[in-house]
């Protein structure tokens, strides 16, 4: 499509704000959930399978849309001629394509859990949404079980709520960190309740666990994890062929490590992602080593491999400094992400001491938005 198609407003009422759900009919051969957000511009946020996410333009939000109210492929075709002025084989190709990339989600789930920039043409708004497409949920600042948490931890069934405020705020994905996040025993309850909610989860850890337990991985797995960020130091006495039966799995896995002084990181890299890592993440571990940094992200860059820029740090104990990840990238509107801490506060993703308030006894709105 050339470009951006639009209702006439003195015509047609906008898409309706909202969150929407919609399951594909029990005969369809291919089998997946929908949740979409109707943002205030149009444009849309669509979950697939609680596994993936696409920001839809203002058509491709009004297809979703009609999709969510049931209607057929023939009468989401005749209700969008209606609205917009275009011929009919244009539309429908891009109806057909528009379902198309939903199906072919369901049939290949392990990919990145976010797609940016889709729809049937280069999606730009002029503001930025006020709610953020994702939230940390630290669920503890333990790095191991002697260590004594610096906050009151939240119960179950606290943490529940509190991934149910989120849900109904519109935010659809969540990220599990710590500290450690897989030192809380409820770590795969809380992961399958906001799968059963429809909800995009991802899970941030440095846990030996994750490869040396094949039945805790597959208890997070079989929980509706989507995507997992392993923090892993190549200049560690562990091979990263410790790596590897997470890679086996169907799961969208970054690998996350820092970056010294003269680190040359290039064939290691290209080794992880031979082995099966989807994208890789990397910060300088130290001031006098970002040369080593942007050095490694122009290699990568030029051989295609997917760099991950935006993941939050887990809590470090107070001894430690906290790692400046770096990030070559400017954008005209950075995205903002927040971090409910293990209390239940709630703080900038890259400012974990400016407490915003409790999202326990507040809601999100009235937080970000005061």
């Amino acid at each position: 499509m050339p470009q951006t198609l639009r209702a006439t407003p003195a015509q047609f009422q906008p898409t309706p704000l909202g969150f929407y759900s919609y399951h594909s009919p029990e005969g369809d051969p291919v089998q997946y959930r929908l949740h979409l957000r109707v943002l205030p511009d149009e444009t849309g946020i669509l979950i697939v399978n609680a596994a993936s996410i696409l920001r839809l333009n203002q058509t491709a939000t009004y297809f979703a849309w009609l999709k969510m109210q049931g209607k057929t492929q023939n009468e989401i075709l005749a209700e969008s001629l209606q609205r917009y002025q275009v011929e009919e084989d244009a539309l429908l190709a891009d109806l057909e394509r528009f379902d198309l990339e939903i199906r072919s989600i369901g049939i290949d789930p392990d990919q990145a859990p976010l797609l940016t920039d889709t729809g049937f043409d280069a999606l730009s708004t002029p503001e930025a949404t006020d709610i953020p497409l994702r939230v940390n949920l630290c669920l503890t600042d333990r790095w191991n079980t002697k260590q004594n948490p610096r906050f009151e931890e939240l119960t179950t069934e606290q943490w529940k709520t509190l991934i149910r405020k989120t849900f109904d705020a519109g935010i659809p994905q969540i990220i599990f960190i710590g500290g450690e996040p897989t030192l809380r025993q409820d770590l795969v309850e809380l992961l399958h309740f906001a799968e059963e909610l429809g909800m995009v989860t991802g899970l941030l850890s440095a846990s030996p666990r994750l490869y040396q337990d094949p039945d805790y991985l597959d208890a997070l797995l079989g929980s509706g994890l989507d995507h997992l960020i392993i923090e892993f130091d190549p200049h560690s006495e562990q091979e990263s062929d410790l790596l590897q039966p997470i890679f086996n799995q169907d799961l969208f896995t970054c690998v996350r490590f820092p970056v010294h002084r003269r680190s040359d990181l290039y064939a290691w890299s290209l080794k992880q992602v031979d082995a099966g890592a989807n994208a890789l993440s990397f910060y300088a571990a130290e001031l006098d080593a970002n040369d080593q940094a942007a050095h490694l992200s122009q290699q990568l860059t030029n051989e295609k491999i997917l760099i991950e820029h935006d993941l939050p740090f887990p809590l470090l104990p107070a001894e430690k400094q906290h790692p400046k990840l770096f990030s070559p990238e400017v954008s005209e509107h950075v995205p903002v992400y927040y971090t409910i801490l293990p209390d239940g506060s709630l703080t900038l993703q890259d400012f974990p001491n400016h407490v915003l308030g409790s999202l326990l006894t507040t809601d999100w709105q009235e937080l970000i938005l005061k």
